[in-house]
C-alpha cells in the first residue's frame, strides 16, 4: 500500500491537476520520495539551516533533544554549508511543447515545468543556488542564480507563469545564456529537442569544461514515439503552418525508424560535448527522472 501511495504522488496524471508548483514540489520532495532525506547533502558548515523529520536509523547526533524535551517529537537540525555550486534550469516553452495526445496526463511543457519546480525545490534544500532560463522564440524568464525561500519561490512563480508558443530560437536564446553562466553549475535542460540534434549540441560545449555538468532531458508525447492507431489523421506542424493527411498505419513503421534514427544522433552528439541525455514520455511518472537528478548532483558534491 505504501509503495502504492508513493506511485500516486509521482503520477502526471495526479500532479498535473495541482496548480501550485511550490505545493507540488513539497508534495513530490517531501511525501513521494521516501528516504530522500538521507540523499540530501547536508551541509557542514555552523549556520543553521532547518528542521525536518528524524528518520529511524539515522545518527541520533542530528537530533535536537531540546526541541524533543519541550513537544516529545524527534527533528533533526541541517546547516547550511557554503557553497558557489548553482542549478541552472532551463526550459524549452516553444509551441511544440504545448501537443498532448490522448495517452498522455498533460502537455510537454506542464511535464517539463513539473519536474523543474522538484529540481528548484531539491536545490533549495540541499543548499544550491538555483536560476532559471525559459525561451521560446525569445528569452521568457531569466532568473540568476541565488538561494533563500524568496527566491525558490521567485523560480516557482516563473516556472508556473510559462506558456508553450512561437517557433525556438534554441541557437539565440542559448548563445545568450552560455555567455553568463556562473562558474561550477549543473545545468538541467528540458526540451523535446526536435528538429535540434545539429543545432543544440554545439550551444552546450560548455559541459566539455570541468566547471559545468549538463544534463538534457528529452520531453516526449508517447504519440511522437509511436503514432495514434487511426486510418486516416491530418498533422499540422505546430512550429509553422504546414499540414499533412496521412494514414498513420501507412507510414508509422518508417516514422519510428526516424524518430529512433533521431534519437540516436542526438544522443551521440550530446556525448560529444559530454552532456548527458536521457528521455522521458508525459504519461511516465516522475521518479526516475527525480532520481536521475538527484544521482548526478551527489556525484558532484
Amino acid at each position: 500500500m505504501k509503495q502504492a501511495a508513493e506511485s500516486s504522488l509521482l503520477d502526471p496524471g495526479h500532479l498535473s491537476k495541482i496548480e501550485d508548483y511550490a505545493l507540488l514540489a513539497r508534495v513530490v520532495v517531501d511525501g513521494a520520495l521516501n528516504g530522500i532525506h538521507r540523499s540530501l547533502r547536508q551541509g557542514r558548515g555552523t549556520e543553521f539551516f532547518q528542521y525536518r523529520s528524524y528518520e529511524r536509523g539515522e545518527d541520533l547526533k542530528v537530533v535536537d533533544w531540546k526541541v524533543y524535551a519541550k513537544r516529545n517529537e524527534l527533528v533533526a537540525k541541517t546547516f547550511q554549508e557554503d557553497t558557489n555550486f548553482s542549478v541552472f534550469l532551463v526550459i524549452d516553452a516553444s509551441a511544440s511543447m504545448a501537443y498532448s495526445g490522448e495517452r498522455a496526463a498533460c502537455s510537454k511543457l506542464r511535464y517539463a515545468s513539473m519536474l523543474a519546480s522538484c529540481f528548484a525545490y531539491l536545490a533549495h534544500r540541499q543548499g544550491d543556488r538555483v536560476g532559471l532560463f525559459a525561451y521560446g522564440d525569445e528569452v521568457r524568464q531569466w532568473v540568476r542564480p541565488s538561494s533563500g525561500s524568496g527566491h525558490l519561490n521567485r523560480i516557482l512563480r516563473a516556472i508556473g507563469s510559462l506558456k508553450a508558443e512561437g517557433r525556438n530560437q534554441h541557437e539565440r536564446c542559448w548563445d545568450q545564456l552560455s555567455a553568463v553562466l556562473p562558474g561550477r553549475s549543473m545545468v538541467v535542460f528540458m526540451s523535446d529537442f526536435l528538429e535540434a540534434e545539429d543545432t543544440l549540441p554545439d550551444r552546450l560545449r560548455f559541459s566539455l569544461s570541468a566547471h559545468y555538468e549538463s544534463l538534457c532531458m528529452q520531453v516526449l508525447d508517447p504519440d511522437e514515439i509511436d503514432l495514434p492507431d487511426a486510418e486516416a489523421m491530418r498533422f499540422r506542424e505546430m512550429e509553422g503552418e504546414r499540414e499533412i493527411s496521412t494514414s498513420p498505419k501507412v507510414i508509422s513503421e518508417d516514422y519510428r525508424k526516424d524518430m529512433l534514427g533521431f534519437q540516436e544522433k542526438l544522443q551521440e552528439n550530446l556525448a560529444m560535448v559530454s552532456a548527458e541525455f536521457e528521455t522521458f514520455f508525459t504519461n511516465q511518472d516522475l521518479g526516475h527522472a527525480l532520481r536521475r537528478y538527484l544521482g548526478m548532483r551527489n556525484r558532484l558534491s
